[in-house]
């Protein structure tokens, strides 16, 4: 019996640790002016920003991702310059959802592939829970 309460407990502590850890979403574009829009909600009463980066998955060319990300009146945006992986921004919007778009540089016949990383922190970059809705995909 104290064998299962121990595995229980040790087990909700593992899936409370991936819930509270950083999230992020696979996805591509291929036409210059497309753009993915996506609606972040951070719900708990003590969020104070959320954290974005993005990364090119398979560079193969000279494209580079650009990503805005509103909250009320706060908006900053970053764009992976080096063509691999972007710096990390914090949007400090506290509570709610946050818009973010992301967008490329140039077109090709290819799609680029991104990974889009947001999470969700207090004021001590502390992860909460974090939830995310695919508003617009475009190809």
């Amino acid at each position: 019996m104290t064998k299962n309460v121990i595995l229980t407990a040790g087990l909700a502590a593992i899936c409370q640790a991936y819930v509270a850890s950083s999230h992020q979403l696979n996805n591509s574009l291929t036409a210059a002016n497309a753009t993915d829009h996506f609606l972040v909600t951070c719900g708990e009463a003590d969020n104070h920003h959320l954290f974005v980066q993005i990364n090119d998955l398979k560079v193969v060319d000279g494209r580079q991702f650009n990503v805005i990300v509103v909250k009320d009146k706060a908006l900053s945006s970053i764009t992976n310059v080096d063509g691999k992986s972007s710096p990390g921004i914090r949007v400090a919007g506290g509570t709610g959802v946050y818009q973010v778009y992301v967008s490329q540089t140039a077109t090709d016949d290819k799609a680029a592939n991104y990974q889009l990383i947001f999470h969700c922190e207090d004021a001590g970059n502390m992860h909460f829970d974090t939830s995310v809705y695919t508003k617009i995909d475009q190809p």
